[in-house]
């Protein structure tokens, strides 16, 4: 009897457990989330001991101060003859109606 009641508490002791953590790994996982985009709105992330900063690598240097109201386009790809779909599709057949 001593053993059947032990095995009804690991039992139900690990279906509660189950049970929690469907509740509680949401939540975990919320905050992780809002914990990680804090941290790379502050400027970086870090991995145990050390912290790793976004850098550029030159890009600003090499950037033109931009104009408001005008696009530029810095690539164009070439046009393509686009033939009439009749002079292209081939052959037809004349349709006969039998009745």
């Amino acid at each position: 009897m001593e053993f059947l009641k032990v095995l009804v508490i690991i039992i139900a002791s690990y279906y509660a457990l189950k049970f929690g953590l469907r509740l509680m790994f949401p939540f975990l996982m919320k905050k992780l989330a809002q914990k990680m985009m804090r941290n790379a709105q502050q400027g970086g992330f870090s991995t145990g001991d050390r912290s790793f900063q976004y850098q550029n690598f030159g890009q600003q240097e090499r950037q033109q101060p931009k104009t408001d109201g005008k696009v530029k386009v810095a690539y164009v790809p070439p046009k393509e003859d686009h033939k009439n779909g009749a002079s292209t599709a081939g052959e037809f057949v004349d349709f006969e109606e039998v009745k």
